[in-house]
């Protein structure tokens, strides 16, 4: 966090500095630094609410007839056998990570699949749509 925001700083002078001066009509140093500082000091705004959200949320074990809510890990496995791992983040969805062997898909409750999971609980089936094919899937497990 404190990267971001002193880049964004770094940024902001840079596009406020003697050098950043248009030396003609076609010199856009000063404007592009100032497109990237303000777009760096909206980036730091972003992460530190999400941090914030994360913050508020308490990470908690789920009971087998409990439904898919925030913080929970889900395991879904499609028609064809291939299963596949979801975390319901409150934000910053949409990246996929690494543990070991593992793969697992952050996914906000506002995401299509976030949405399609949200409030099954296990041994519920959900139809999805991924790259144009229609796929049903079953809740394996819930954490």
């Amino acid at each position: 966090m404190t990267t971001i925001t002193e880049a964004a700083f770094a940024a902001r002078d840079a596009a406020i500095s003697e050098e950043a001066k248009a030396e003609n009509k076609y010199d856009t140093r000063g404007l592009e630094a100032s497109y990237l500082a303000g777009a760096q000091a909206k980036r730091a705004s972003e992460l530190r609410e999400t941090i914030s959200k994360l913050r508020k949320n308490k990470v908690r074990l789920y009971g087998e007839d409990e439904p898919i809510q925030g913080l929970a890990l889900v395991t879904v496995e499609s028609e064809d056998g291939e299963s596949k791992r979801f975390f319901i983040v409150p934000a910053e969805g949409g990246a996929k990570i690494n543990v070991g062997s593992e793969v697992f898909f952050l996914v906000t409750p506002e995401s299509p699949i976030g949405q399609s999971l949200w409030n099954l609980k296990c041994g519920d089936e959900f139809e999805f749509t991924l790259k144009g094919k229609k796929q049903f899937y079953e809740v394996l497990e819930i954490l």
